[in-house]
């Protein structure tokens, strides 16, 4: 039986090193601010992530944990949710090769 792509990255073995945690440029600002309501209350978070060092390891954290809320690495959850499963692989392999 094939494995769909989708069921590919929920089966991989998760990273387990978070030490890039403490080189974004999130770290000490108000996490409510990465939870927004709507798209115009996204744009102060989105702009922190756009700037960030470790913005490729934090969404590939968010996609291979299905992460269901919040900006993680840039995008909403709806912007995640869009992401083809062949664009979210190749999110998490450019993370893990840049780890």
């Amino acid at each position: 039986m094939a494995v769909r792509q989708s069921e590919r990255i929920a089966n991989e073995p998760v990273a387990t090193d978070y030490t890039w945690q403490e080189r974004s440029s999130c770290r000490g600002v108000d996490p409510e601010l990465f939870f927004p309501t709507n798209d115009e209350e996204a744009i102060p978070g989105k702009a922190i992530c756009g700037a960030c060092p470790v913005r490729l390891a934090c969404l590939a954290f968010a996609i291979e944990r299905n992460e269901r809320f919040g900006i993680w690495g840039g995008l909403t959850e709806r912007e995640r949710a869009r992401q083809p499963a062949s664009a979210r692989e190749r999110i998490v392999r450019e993370a893990s090769a840049a780890a």
